[in-house]
Formats: C-alpha cells, structure tokens, sequence
C-alpha cells in the first residue's frame, strides 16, 4: 500500500494572519515580562526576516532568553493563555479549510516552522495538527538553556529537519508533497517539493513564483 501524500504548512503568515515569534515577544511586553526595548528590537528582527536576512542565532538568543531557567511547566504557563488570547484571532479560517481539504483527502499533515517548538507545538495541539518541526530548543536538568538545537527550522535547516522527519515516516522522496508558505526564507524546501505553493506571499516569494509557475494562493484575511 502507497503511503497518504504530505502536506506540508508553514505556520506564520500562513496559517496565522501574522507571526506567532513577533507576537510572543510583543505579549511578554504587555505583561511585563520584558520591558519595552524588545518591542523596538523585535521590529528590527521582523523587518530582516521580511527581507530575508536575518541572523537566526542573534534573534533566537533574543526570542528564547525570556524562558532561561524555566521548565516545560512554566513555560507553558506562559505560553497557553498567549495561544488562547493572541493567536486564536489570527488564526486564517481560510487556511484552515486548506488543511481540511488535505485531511478530507487523507494525507498527512506536517506543520514546519522556523518559530522554535515552545510556540509551535500548543500552536500545532491547538489546529489539531499531529505532526510538527519547530526549531528545538535545548533543556538542561529539564530547565530551558536560552539555546536552540541545530539546525535551526529556518532556510535550509527547515529542508533538512523536514527531510529527517521524511525518512522517520517512511517517505523516500518529495514526490505528491505539498508545501504552502508565504516566505523567501523557505525557498530551500519551496524548490524541492513537487507541488510548491506560494500563500499570500512576500515580494521576492511571489516574483519567483510567477516566474516559476509555481502556484499563487491570495487568501482573504479576516
């Protein structure tokens, strides 16, 4: 028997009507968990990312910093009520009846994302998506170090993690796989895919895939 074909989602601007790192760091603010220079540097790391050349190292030192120490435990004390309060009214209806659409077809979902796993994984439980890669983050005597584990879900690292987790399930090529995104970042997995697809992209994003042919999603976004 032939395995279900793949699809494969990226999560911020994509699913999400905005990016779910962003808005973390912009909520620890609101509720005085970081004061309120991080806004001014979050907004400096958004605009590289946007551009694509952002320093995944510097930012996720940044991103990551506030969970230093904590647990597992902890930190999710942190992270449900963001979920439920901030990242549930940026959720795209629209893309989630893509992801319907796949389930309804019977393949399998994977959500890939450059945003580490602290934020992805309740993301994921929360669109009842299985299947995730974030970038991982490392504990320490089960306490957050402030550190990711390499290679970072972001560019090419995003194509080799989802490459790793391909031969984990038994899929041996990119052949009836699908990937939506919105970002130049994810170019990498974007061009290995049989079935690219651009989703309310970024500009370079959405030139090279009118170059390419490659399809292009405007999703309405309420």
């Amino acid at each position: 028997m032939s395995k279900p074909d793949l699809a494969i989602f990226d999560l911020d601007n994509t699913i999400l009507n905005g990016d779910s790192d962003y808005s973390m760091i912009n909520y620890l603010v609101d509720i005085n968990l970081l004061d309120e220079t991080a806004k001014l540097k979050n907004d400096e790391f958004i605009k590289d990312y946007h551009q694509g050349q952002l320093d995944f190292n510097e930012y996720t030192t940044f991103a990551l910093k506030p969970y230093k120490g904590l647990t597992e435990d902890e930190i999710n004390t942190i992270i449900s009520p963001f979920v439920e309060k901030i990242i549930e009214p940026m959720i795209n209806i629209f893309a989630l009846k893509l992801i319907h659409d796949h389930h309804d077809k019977g393949d399998i979902i994977l959500l890939a994302s450059a945003t580490n796993e602290l934020i992805v994984k309740p993301i994921a439980r929360r669109l009842e998506i299985d299947h995730v890669i974030g970038t991982r983050v490392e504990f320490k005597d089960s306490k957050c170090s402030g550190e990711f584990i390499s290679p970072s879900a972001l560019g090419e690292g995003k194509l080799k993690l989802v490459e790793t987790w391909m031969k984990a399930h038994q899929y041996n090529n990119f052949s009836q796989v699908t990937f939506y995104s919105d970002s130049i970042n994810d170019l990498p997995l974007l061009e290995a895919v049989e079935f690219p697809k651009a989703v309310n992209p970024d500009t370079k994003l959405e030139a090279i895939s009118n170059e390419r042919g490659w399809e292009v999603i405007y999703l309405p976004l309420i």
